[in-house]
């Protein structure tokens, strides 16, 4: 694999960020999470993968700071975001998802001289434990970042895994904020909905006679 690395990339860090590689989950029942964001601007040329050194959660231990690359802890469905402040200029912007060398999701962003935007990206996508996930930029296209912004960013979460028949590996989506099950919440409201029901159904026949 290529690694292209422009020095405003590595000149724009204001300190460097150290990469914790075992970092993982002691909550939320395994959770597999990260957010990164990239410290400078990418001037137009080819990053593949894009390095984004700025590690803010790795839940999980997926993505690896010093490759730019995410390797799925596991099999389960996955979604993934990209995020740029688009150049002023009217650059021709190309970003890709890649998952094993294959280009999976092409990201195309353009506006007029002088104007910029935040431009963002989703996947989703079924991977098998130990698959590689990374967003390459196109040799035409430039996105801006301070060292403190977080304007160039890269995400994902496991969204489902054959943990429990894909059940949801973050616990916040199975779970409400006192830590009852969700599922246990809905039993409870409908053994009460029931016997109102009746009632209500009960009250409206004696009105009526």
């Amino acid at each position: 694999m290529n690694h292209h690395i422009h020095s405003e990339q590595q000149g724009s860090v204001v300190a460097p960020v150290k990469f914790v590689p075992f970092q993982t989950a002691t909550t939320q029942g395994g959770a597999v999470v990260f957010f990164t964001a990239h410290q400078g601007p990418l001037r137009e040329i080819t990053f593949d993968p894009i390095v984004f050194n700025q590690v803010l959660v790795n839940q999980g231990s997926g993505y690896n700071n010093q490759t730019g690359i995410f390797s799925a802890p596991e099999t389960g469905i996955y979604q993934f975001m990209f995020s740029a402040q688009l150049c002023r200029g009217g650059a021709n912007n190309f970003w890709q998802f890649v998952v094993n060398q294959v280009p999976k999701s092409l990201c195309h962003a353009q506006v007029a001289n002088g104007d910029t935007t935040l431009n963002t990206c989703y996947m989703v996508e079924t991977l098998q434990q130990d698959d590689r996930v990374w967003v390459k930029q196109r040799e035409s296209s430039c996105a801006w970042a301070s060292a403190v912004s977080k304007t160039i960013t890269f995400s994902g979460v496991l969204l489902t895994s054959r943990r429990g028949m894909y059940s949801s590996s973050c616990a916040l989506l199975g779970r409400d904020m006192y830590g009852t099950s969700v599922q246990s919440s809905v039993a409870t409201l409908h053994l009460t909905a029931v016997p109102l029901m009746l009632c209500l159904l009960l009250c409206l026949c004696i009105w009526l006679c």
